[in-house]
């Protein structure tokens, strides 16, 4: 926030229009700088006006009257406009927003709610707030402290593979976006945050919204969504440098750049990082380097930004959990192991993770984002997006006979003995890009958004044989063992309404229309090849009163339906190990399957019918919120407690599923430069009285089967019944400290809920683990830093101190089926920042 202090000398005026001379001067709030060329001018006639001097000051001569405007406008700033009659007798200070994000204010109002007036459940968290505690930690750690928000780390110290939760619904069915632009890959629709590491240096905005994704924000979203805004210029030169070194070898190297204001036009942000660790799980290594370079120019109407981020990443797999025992063991549970076998005596490792088990990628984003304000009312917004990713990762497959790589002699291989110590790659390759148009229009009581999203997305994918002993002659790592491609076309539109219906009651009527279809084809050996077309409506209603300035109540309906992701229909990559496609099977007169009924999948889209119930209260020491919620699903897709090969979990729809909570949250400032946050959840999730779970192959036979498990009233796995965060800070002096605490409830590992021993006697190979609770746990964590400024920089030097796990608890933050993942124990971290 800047701030514009003016000083108005006025003559003495009636009535009636006089020459008058107004003086002042135009400062930056933050440093009290003079803002040179500031424009000050008469609204009913620019002509009268006036440019500030290098030292921001300014006079301005004409002739007024009482109900004249003056307006104040400055590049880079909301312009402001002043009644002449509330100057005339008082000096006045005028706060300006700042436009600290430019081409992005459509989808900052429309999707970024505003307290006490938009019925909407969200959390803001602002620049200031990432630049005094962000050091290292991805985005889903950083998170982590908002309502309903859990997060876990297949290494196990939120550096690399982090996975985010919002009321229990993982990432997969939150919408995340980077300036309005979706993340979720369009295929798996999972979000890989180390494909942009150290994005968080570089965001200036994250709004995380609960419950229904709104249409404005992009792709339907079901547990919530998240929009990340990237805009870091500054109206002065500035140079930064750091670097930070911490525990399991955890090093950070960054530098950024920024030019501040040229020509009273341009503005150009460069940042390079890189972040290295050793992993907290053995051989789970890390190695991302980051760049993210940005420009932009401002125009009387126009703004154009251009994004390029990304960086290659490379990291040691480590997707496989543990069993639960080890987690309290402080050797077994750093244990990072390709396969593993339990039994009631305890467990026996069959493979160890090799060290050539690693990943390559790399995912450059290019944005292009504009925005054309077509007068003071209409506003136009356009992002034209490309992303394109290319890598691999290398996995043991020592487990995999001649059949799984189809080394048969219809294939032309004459092998007399299976292949040892294959090592197996995988490559993606991905290309999508669209365009995102937006247009607004502020009527007389509110305003109304339009816009569409309409993006193209292909890929390849293929497994190959790097190494391996016992391999037929002739075989290069050019054989294909499985081969296909994949692509989705979307195409999402919506109308958004924010109605001012009276000074106390405002209404929000929002639809979107999304229409998604899944290709696959050209897949070798078998030939598979089919679309999945899907057209959904997703309606949204709101309601917010006022009942003072500082309190409001609303109330949400919304329903929203989302497709299943690919891999859902036809896993293709496991075609050799006997994956059909999952849809209706056409038979022969013996019953063998011929063909399938590509128009009659076998897996549904879930929907969910959710209302939000909530009030809040805001006064300069004191917010409250609490909100009630009630999402009904008809065929949601959860978790049947297996993972894939890849330690993803495997799922399938249940027919009714009921999700209720309550969540409550408030922030305390008791004394100057002290904050006391705190949030805690309760909710219950459960599959509703006579739903069964459905899963496509059979888990004792492997044969395809369509079957059906009852698990009616069972609690839905993955889902904690009790969720709990709370912190102090203190601010003051370039002093800051920050302590927090987290509390997750027991939630279970599957959806067998506390009848695991039925199910185990039901299926006994199918059920091979005997606890599928995720036991409850507590972790505190505390921050540090000391803010100066040397030798007259633009931007404040620190150093900063961070301890994780404070109290050193040895605990699982996530558990799928009878794999459980270890966090971390007490770690540190601490570094440098340098201003120049």
């Amino acid at each position: 926030m800047k701030c514009l202090i003016i000083f108005f000398v006025l003559f003495p005026f009636t009535l009636t229009a006089q020459d008058i001379v107004l003086k002042g001067k135009v400062v930056d709030s933050q440093t009290l700088k003079p803002l040179p060329k500031a424009n000050i001018f008469l609204k009913s006639d620019p002509g009268i006006g006036a440019a500030s001097n290098a030292d921001g000051s300014f006079i301005v001569k004409g002739i007024f009257k009482e109900d004249d405007h003056i307006v104040v406008s400055y590049v880079g700033y909301n312009s402001t406009t002043l009644p002449v009659k509330e100057l005339i007798s008082e000096q006045v200070v005028i706060k300006l927003q700042s436009k600290i994000i430019p081409s992005q204010t459509v989808l900052v109002e429309a999707s970024l709610g505003r307290e006490g007036f938009t019925p909407l459940t969200f959390d803001k968290i602002r620049r200031q707030d990432i630049e005094q505690n962000y050091t290292v930690q991805d985005i889903p750690v950083y998170l982590s402290t908002l309502p309903s928000t859990t997060f876990y780390s297949e290494s196990g110290h939120g550096i690399g593979y982090n996975y985010l939760s919002i009321r229990g619904f993982d990432q997969r069915r939150i919408s995340v976006s980077i300036n309005g632009i979706p993340q979720n890959d369009p295929e798996d629709h999972n979000v890989y945050w180390h494909n942009f590491s150290d994005l968080l240096a570089s965001t200036e905005l994250i709004q995380v919204q609960r419950g229904a994704g709104s249409g404005v924000a992009g792709y339907p979203a079901i547990g919530g969504s998240i929009n990340i805004i990237t805009s870091v210029f500054s109206n002065r030169p500035m140079f930064d440098l750091s670097a930070s070194y911490g525990s399991y070898h955890t090093r950070k190297y960054s530098a950024s750049f920024s030019s501040g204001l040229i020509d009273n036009r341009y503005s150009v942000y460069a940042k390079l990082s890189q972040i290295l660790s050793s992993g907290y799980r053995h051989k789970s290594w890390v190695k991302f380097n980051a760049y993210h370079l940005a420009a932009v120019r401002y125009d009387d109407r126009l703004t154009t930004q251009i994004n390029l981020f990304g960086g290659p990443v490379a990291d040691g797999l480590a997707y496989t959990g543990l069993p639960k025992f080890a987690i309290k063991d402080r050797e077994m549970r750093r244990a990072n192991y390709s396969y593993w076998e339990a039994d009631e005596n305890g467990y026996t490792f069959t493979a160890e993770r090799r060290a050539e088990e690693i990943e390559n990628f790399s995912q450059p984003h290019y944005e292009l984002l504009n925005e054309f304000r077509i007068n003071d009312n209409v506003t136009l917004n356009s992002a034209l997006f490309l992303v394109i990713g290319n890598g691999f990762f290398d996995y043991d497959g020592s487990w995999a006979d001649t059949n799984y790589f189809r080394l048969t002699l219809d294939n032309g291989f004459n092998v007399t003995q299976n292949p040892e110590n294959v090592l197996i790659r995988a490559q993606v390759e991905n290309t999508q890009f669209g365009w995102i148009p937006r247009v607004s229009y502020k009527h007389t009581n509110g305003e109304l958004i339009a816009g569409a999203e309409i993006r193209k997305h292909s890929s390849i994918h293929w497994g190959s044989l790097i190494y391996g002993e016992n391999l037929p002659q002739g075989i290069t790592k050019d054989y294909r063992y499985y081969y296909y491609e994949g692509g989705k076309d979307i195409l999402n539109a919506f109308i958004h309404e924010s109605y001012r219906l009276t000074d106390r009651i405002n209404l929000l009527g929002e639809v979107q229309f999304a229409y998604h279809r899944y290709k696959l084809h050209n897949e070798k050996y078998i030939g598979t090849d089919f679309t999945i077309s899907d057209f959904f409506v997703n309606p949204r209603f709101g309601v917010n009163y006022k009942l003072t300035p500082q309190q409001n109540i609303y109330v949400t309906l919304a329903r929203v339906s989302r497709e299943p992701r690919l891999k859902n229909y036809y896993d293709a990559a496991e075609s050799s190990g006997g994956a059909e496609p999952q849809f209706e099977a056409v038979t022969d007169q013996t019953g063998n399957v011929i063909s399938y009924n590509f128009n009659s999948p076998l897996v549904k889209p879930e929907t969910m019918n959710n209302i939000e119930l909530g009030t809040s209260f805001f006064h300069k020491d004191f917010n409250a919120s609490l909100n009630i919620y009630y999402m009904l699903f008809n065929d949601e897709i959860i978790r049947s407690g297996q993972v894939d090969r890849f330690g993803q979990p495997v799922t399938g729809n249940v027919e009714k599923t009921i999700h209720r909570g309550v969540e409550l949250s408030f922030i305390v400032k008791p004394f100057q430069g002290f904050e006391l946050f705190a949030n805690a959840t309760y909710s219950n999730n459960i599959i509703d009285k006579g739903s069964t779970f459905v899963r496509y192959r059979d888990a004792v036979t492997n044969e395809r089967k369509v079957g059906k498990i009852d698990l009616s009233g069972n609690r839905i796995s993955g889902f904690p019944d009790f969720l709990s965060n709370f912190g102090l800070t203190y601010s003051d002096y370039g002093v800051y400290l920050r302590l927090t605490g987290r509390y997750v409830g027991a939630f279970r590992s599957d959806n067998y809920d506390n009848k695991l021993t039925e199910y185990l006697n039901l299926f006994p190979r199918f059920v091979r683990y005997t606890d599928n609770k995720n036991d409850a746990y507590f972790t505190a964590d505390f921050f540090g830093s000391y803010s100066m400024n040397l030798f007259g920089a633009q931007s404040d030097s620190k150093i900063f101190v961070q301890v994780n796990n404070i109290f050193d608890n040895l605990y699982s933050a996530q558990a799928i089926g009878p794999e459980f993942f270890p966090a971390a124990e007490r770690n540190f971290l601490a570094g440098i920042q340098v201003g120049l």
